[in-house]
C-alpha cells in the first residue's frame, strides 16, 4: 500500500517511495551545584571575551504586567514550547524555546514524570534577585533573578555575562537546581539581550527569547508556581499542537489558513494523520528564518513539474525527530538542481515499536519487525511490532516497550506512554495493561 502527502483529499503518491529509496547555573543549598561550578550552557555563537560586552551589562527592566492568580507552566521538548496558563482566570501564552541538546537520544533538560508530583516548581515566592555588573565583586544567590548576568568559562576561568541581565528562574526539584528558566544567549551582547535559536542547544537550562521570559518573569512574581516538563508534543482536548503563533514552516495545521507565510500550505501527512504547513518552490525556499532549520525545495511528490518546501535533518531539529509522522531521507536532491542534494524531513516511519507503519517495509530495521495495519477500512496507518513472550527491546530516543497479549494468544510489544500526548490519534494511553507471560506486572501502553 502505497501513500504519501495529502492535500485536500488528493494523495501524494511517491513520498514513501522516495524516502525508502534515499534512505546553568548553580547554588549553594537544597543538592544545587555550587555557584563557581557552574554547568555548561551549551552551544554559544560569541564567546568574545574581548570586554566589549555592549548591553550585557545592562538589566534589563521587567515589564509592567498584572500578575496571573492561579499560574501554571507546561514545557514539551518535542514541540519546543513553553505554555503559561491561569487556571482562574484562562489567560494563556505560549513561547518559543531552546531547551537541552540531544544526548543518547534524549535532551539534556530533564522531563518533570520522575519528580514528586510529576513536577518542578519555579519559586518566585522567595523574591527576585539582582546580580551585580562587575565580576569581581560577590554575587547574590537566588532562586529567581530579576536581571543575571555571569557565566564562568570552564575553559578560561573568565566570567562571561551571558545571561545578559535577563531573569534566571531556577527549578526546584530537578536533579539539581543547576537547571532553569534564562535568556537566549546567543548575540548576548544586543541591546535586547539576544536571539533564540529554537531547537535543542543548550546543556539543560530552557532558553527563551528576552522579551518572552521578561515577560514570563513579570506574570508570576510572587508566585510559587508548578512546571510540568513532558517530551511530546502537548495537545489540547481536540488532539490540536500547541504551538507558536503565527506557525511556520513545518508547524501542524489543519487549513492553509492555519499557515500564514507566502504561499503557505497546509498538506495531510498520512504517517501522522495530521497537516504540516508548507509552501511550493522553483528551486529555494524563501523561509528562512533566525534560529530555525534550513528549508530546501525537494521534487513535490503530487507533481514532479513542481518543487515543495521542507527543512534539512538538524540538530536544530533532532534529525527530524522532533515532527511526529517524519523521518530523514538522505541525500534528497534540490527541486531544479539535482546535483545539490541534503538530508531532509519528509514523510514517513521512525520504523520502531509503536512507529506508525503502512507496510512491513516501514518496519524493515526492526529485528522480526512487521507492520500491525489497521482493520477499520480507513485509510490509516498501523504500527510496528515484534513478536514477544514476556519482554521488549528498548532504543535510545524511542519510548520504552512492554510486552501485551494479543486475542490470539501470544504476546507483541507496545511503546509505553505516560499521558494521551504520548500517543498518535487512533490510539489511547491505557493504564494498568498485563504483561504477557507476568500479568502481576502492568504498565501503561498505547492501544
Amino acid at each position: 500500500m502505497k501513500a504519501g502527502w495529502v492535500r485536500r483529499g488528493k494523495t501524494w503518491m511517491g513520498a514513501i517511495g522516495l524516502l525508502a529509496a534515499l534512505a546553568c547555573g548553580g547554588g549553594e543549598d537544597d543538592g544545587a551545584v555550587p555557584l563557581d561550578e557552574e554547568l555548561e550552557i551549551g552551544e554559544i555563537d560569541d564567546l568574545k571575551q574581548d570586554g566589549g560586552w555592549g548591553a550585557a551589562l545592562t538589566c534589563k527592566p521587567l515589564p509592567d504586567l498584572p500578575v496571573l492568580e492561579d499560574p501554571e507552566v507546561v514545557v514539551s521538548l518535542d514541540g519546543l514550547t513553553l505554555r503559561l496558563h491561569d487556571r482562574v482566570t484562562g489567560f494563556e501564552r505560549v513561547f518559543p524555546i531552546g531547551p537541552g541538546a540531544i544526548k543518547d537520544g534524549s535532551s539534556l533538560t530533564p522531563v518533570s514524570d520522575k519528580a514528586m508530583g510529576g513536577l518542578f516548581w519555579l519559586r518566585l515566592d522567595k523574591g527576585l534577585g539582582r546580580e551585580i555588573p562587575d565580576p569581581k565583586k560577590p554575587q547574590p544567590w537566588a532562586y529567581a533573578y530579576e536581571c543575571r548576568y555571569w557565566w564562568k568559562d570552564p575553559d578560561t576561568g573568565k566570567k562571561v555575562p551571558v545571561f545578559a541581565g535577563l531573569p534566571f528562574l531556577r527549578l526546584e526539584g530537578a536533579p539539581s537546581l543547576g537547571y532553569a528558566i534564562h535568556g537566549p544567549i546567543d548575540s548576548y551582547t544586543l541591546p535586547t539581550g539576544g536571539r533564540l535559536k529554537r531547537g535543542y542547544v543548550s546543556h539543560g537550562c530552557i532558553r527563551m527569547e528576552a522579551a518572552d521570559v521578561q515577560e514570563l518573569t513579570a506574570r508570576l512574581r510572587g508566585r510559587k508556581v508548578p512546571v510540568r516538563i513532558q517530551r511530546a508534543v502537548e495537545r489540547r482536548a481536540d488532539g490540536s499542537a500547541v504551538d507558536v503563533e503565527p506557525r511556520f514552516l513545518m508547524s501542524e495545521c489543519s487549513t492553509d489558513e492555519d499557515c500564514p507565510f507566502a504561499q503557505g500550505t497546509c498538506r495531510f501527512n498520512p504517517y501522522a494523520l495530521r497537516g504540516t504547513c508548507t509552501a511550493p518552490c522553483t528551486r529555494y525556499c524563501p523561509l528562512d528564518r533566525y534560529g530555525y532549520p534550513t528549508s530546501f525545495c525537494v521534487t513535490d511528490p503530487e507533481d514532479d513539474q513542481k518543487g515543495l518546501c521542507v527543512v534539512k535533518a538538524e540538530s536544530l531539529n533532532d534529525r527530524c525527530r522532533r515532527y511526529p509522522g517524519f523521518a530523514m531521507a538522505a541525500k534528497v536532491a534540490r527541486f531544479n538542481d539535482p546535483a545539490t542534494k541534503a538530508d531532509v524531513c519528509l514523510p514517513g516511519s521512525r520504523g520502531w515499536i509503536g512507529s506508525a507503519c503502512f507496510s512491513d517495509l516501514d518496519c524493515a530495521g526492526l529485528i522480526g519487525g512487521r507492520c500491525e495495519l489497521d482493520e477499520s477500512g480507513e485509510n490509516r496507518p498501523g504500527f510496528c511490532t515484534v513478536a514477544c513472550a514476556q519482554y521488549c527491546p528498548d532504543r535510545q530516543g524511542e519510548a520504552g516497550t512492554f510486552c501485551v497479549s494479543e486475542d490470539g494468544g501470544g504476546g507483541s510489544c507496545r511503546a509505553r506512554c505516560l499521558r494521551q500526548d504520548d500517543c498518535p490519534p487512533g490510539y489511547a494511553c491505557t493504564a494498568g495493561v498485563p504483561r504477557h507471560g507476568q500479568p502481576s506486572v502492568t504498565a501503561s501502553v498505547c492501544l
